[in-house]
């Protein structure tokens, strides 16, 4: 390849992930790429092999060889075919409920999906009826029980959704295992050190059937017309494991058909946390290169060297392939000695890439209602424009954590102004206003920044995403926040409990969540909280104990949704380093390459120990407590969900409403004072107009949704309202020249009185 120029480079996005918009990867690769004078152009797949299954053509297949299968069944299978077990009498009857409605489905798919990307709205009304026209499934059933069986219309997205699932479950029951709407294969991606067991991924029935006609068209039309002295490049990026299958499918077609004249490579998160260690040389029979970490400096030298004959070969950066001339793969995925501009290039790239979703058709993409949870429902719910504020973790202290890796470790933070004037671009472009910031934990101060510059503009985007439950975030910044369109926040929890806080280090309480969490709620905003289980030396009563205080949480509405996690071992976690180093001794890690296969490591990542499997009988008990706690049901106690002995909790039962209490007392303390000399004050009310209250005057605005009134001597109501309507400016004003000003217009009383008051309705003191 080396010696000819680099066409268009093609960023690819294999199936499956997201169906609500674009995954935002591709996209920061696509304007570096272009800032650099390439033409790249992004295939987002994962849209496309879902159009190519939920289509009538497609699901006429699907119904014909799921059909073929069952009427086969008893008889020794295909080679390399999937058998489903007809004998399971479920699997069976829900086989046949499908195969007896398969006319139903095939009339109602090219319905069902415009439904779901926001078109034909009038099929919603029959999708409601509940009449038996449409067909059905078991989501849908249970969605519809749950319902009371008369859905109302604004139940139609969510009953849509399930259909979508339902139909989604047939064809991994019957047809493809590996099949789901936002995966594919990631389970056996994800198990595997051995590359072997996935070697078959392209020939298996989605991959086959669907994805590799995909590509064989992509083949034939845009790729055929580049010139001869034009290199085909490939950038796979595969963000997760359930991609896979789909990058090796893409990959190997493409080597099928253009053999050595194509450059492929790959990049992405399962790259960088999976196959640092890789050993398995037949992975390169599928890509020539592997991109580590932020990709920009790796990428840049990889298309460099692939660009023509020089005095000199760029030198390779966080990159590894394999030497045929060698015999070995060479690289690494760390800064070598003579790195040239790449490390540059990747601090620079994060702080001025912005993703370029301009030519984006987000008419291709769904809006699935997975939950009623209306914070749930801001994951799929919505196109937005998916950004970050900071590459990596500011903390970047946690127990469990990727610590070592460069995504959590590199903290970088961009340049807010200019990520916000790109954001209106792009909102400008595409039509999509909001946002989903995609940070490992979004920056207080960034966050600010962000809300500020939305606020001058007039709210012309709104905003959600990760965070951490920090004592940062004071009414006054929740306040601030919310005005300037914050949506809700997701932050981890962990293990809720003093003992836990110490054991993940998380550098917070139980004192800052509530705190926090408090905050956030009264201002408005969404919250959602991720929790940990199953430590190696966790006893039954600190799980029991993290599942009461988030029983309290959810009592005392300061959490909208949460989700649990079972903790995972990871080689580049603080945890692993401190084994390595003699710690935990009662940590019993299973440390070696998968069974089988060359015995070389392929991905390696998340590692076994002893015990571990003892912890997954929590799974379903606390799935079911989160269920009945996000549904309003708190009351019944946290020990009576688990089928097996369990400890009562050990923590008070009015352990969170003591911290809201102080919160309360010490918000309402820190009110009453004077103004602190630094930060600004900023009015969040709307704008205060004067009214008549004789014998004096009054000022009248709206603070969150209620009239709000304070009494003044009339020749200070103007003035007072003016002061008001300066510091609603989002730059605000100086806290001493503020109370120094309400002290000329009303005494040093006078100035106290209207301080507290405007403390408590809409006034906020912010850094």
């Amino acid at each position: 390849m080396r010696g000819k120029t680099p066409g268009i480079i093609y960023v690819v996005q294999p199936p499956l992930v997201q169906l609500n918009g674009p995954y935002p990867a591709p996209y920061y690769l696509k304007a570096f790429l272009d800032a650099r004078g390439y033409r790249t152009r992004v295939l987002d797949h994962s849209i496309g092999l879902f159009e190519r299954i939920f289509c009538k053509t497609g699901l006429k297949k699907i119904f014909a060889d799921a059909r073929r299968i069952y009427q086969n069944r008893g008889r020794p299978a295909k080679a390399g075919e999937y058998t489903p077990d007809l004998s399971n009498p479920y699997i069976l009857y829900q086989t046949e409920r499908f195969l007896s409605e398969e006319d139903r489905w095939l009339s109602a798919i090219g319905r069902l999906v415009p439904f779901l990307r926001g078109r034909d709205r009038e099929w919603g009304h029959l999708l409601t009826l509940a009449n038996g026209v449409l067909p059905g499934g078991p989501r849908f059933d249970a969605c519809l029980e749950s319902l009371g069986g008369n859905p109302p219309p604004d139940a139609a997205p969510l009953l849509a959704s399930k259909l979508l699932e339902d139909l989604a479950d047939f064809i991994g029951s019957v047809l493809d295992p590996s099949f789901g709407l936002v995966r594919y294969a990631g389970a056996l991606a994800s198990a595997y050190r051995d590359f072997a067991p996935l070697k078959d991924s392209p020939d298996r029935y989605i991959m086959a059937g669907f994805y590799r006609p995909l590509l064989d068209e992509l083949w034939d039309g845009a790729l055929s017309g580049r010139g001869p002295e034009e290199a085909l490049v490939l950038a796979i990026t595969i963000p997760f494991s359930g991609c896979l299958a789909g990058a090796l499918t893409c990959a190997a077609s493409a080597r099928a058909r253009f053999g050595e004249t194509c450059t492929v490579i790959a990049g992405g998160g399962y790259v960088n946390t999976e196959l640092r260690f890789l050993e398995d040389e037949s992975f390169f029979d599928y890509f020539d290169y592997l991109s580590f970490d932020r990709g920009y400096g790796s990428l840049d030298a990889i298309l460099r060297r692939l660009g023509g004959p020089g005095e000199t070969e760029p030198a390779l950066y966080k990159t590894r392939y394999y030497s045929r001339k060698e015999g070995r793969i060479i690289g690494s995925p760390d800064s070598p000695g003579d790195p040239g501009p790449g490390p540059a290039l990747d601090r620079e790239g994060v702080r001025t890439v912005f993703p370029d979703y301009g030519e984006v058709d987000f008419s291709r993409y769904l809006y699935p209602v997975d939950e009623v949870n209306p914070m749930h429902r801001l994951w799929s719910d919505g196109h937005w424009l998916k950004a970050y504020l900071a590459h990596g973790c500011y903390w970047r202290s946690c127990a469990f954590c990727d610590t070592a890796l460069d995504y959590i470790r590199g903290f970088e933070p961009v340049d807010g102004a200019a990520l916000f004037r790109h954001l209106l671009d792009q909102a400008e472009k595409t039509g999509i206003r909001g946002v989903h910031l995609v940070d490992e934990a979004a920056p207080v101060s960034s966050l600010i920044a962000l809300a500020e510059l939305n606020m001058r503009e007039g709210l012309p985007l709104v905003f959600w995403g990760n965070i951490r439950f920090e004592k940062a975030f004071t009414p006054d910044t929740a306040a601030f926040l919310a005005a300037g369109g914050l949506l809700g926040v997701s932050g981890g929890i962990e293990v809720a409990s003093k003992e836990g806080f110490r054991r993940v280090r998380k550098g917070v309480g139980l004192r800052e969540v509530v705190r926090a969490s408090a905050a956030f709620k009264e201002a408005g905003i969404l919250t959602h909280a991720y929790l940990i289980y199953g430590y190696w030396d966790e006893p039954p009563e600190e799980i029991i104990d993290s599942a009461e205080i988030l029983r309290q949480l959810f009592a005392a509405g300061l959490l909208d949704s949460a989700f649990w996690h079972q903790f995972i071992l990871t080689r580049h976690s603080p945890v692993y380093a401190e084994w390595r180093a003699g710690l935990h001794p009662g940590l019993k890690v299973s440390d070696r390459p998968g069974a089988g296969g060359t015995g070389k490591i392929f991905a390696l990542n998340d590692l076994s120990f002893a015990g571990e499997e003892e912890f997954n009988r929590f799974a379903e008990p606390l799935d079911r407590l989160l269920g009945s706690w996000m549904a309003g049901d708190t009351a019944p106690p946290v020990e009576g969900a688990f089928p097996f002995p369990v400890p009562p909790p050990s923590v008070p039962a009015d352990l969170v409403a003591g911290l809201l209490d102080a919160y309360a007392r010490d918000r309402d303390q820190e009110r009453r004072a004077p103004p602190p000399g630094a930060g600004r004050v900023c009015f969040l009310g709307s704008r205060p107009l004067e009214e008549a209250a004789p014998p004096g005057a009054s000022l009248f605005w709206r603070w969150r949704l209620s009239d709000q009134r304070l009494p003044l001597p009339e020749a200070a109501a103007e003035r007072a309202g003016a002061l008001l309507e300066q510091a609603a400016l989002p730059g605000g004003l100086a806290p001493p020249a503020f109370y120094q000003e309400l002290e000329r217009l009303l005494g040093s009383r006078g100035a106290r009185g209207a301080w507290q008051k405007l403390r408590n309705r809409g006034l906020a003191v912010i850094p």
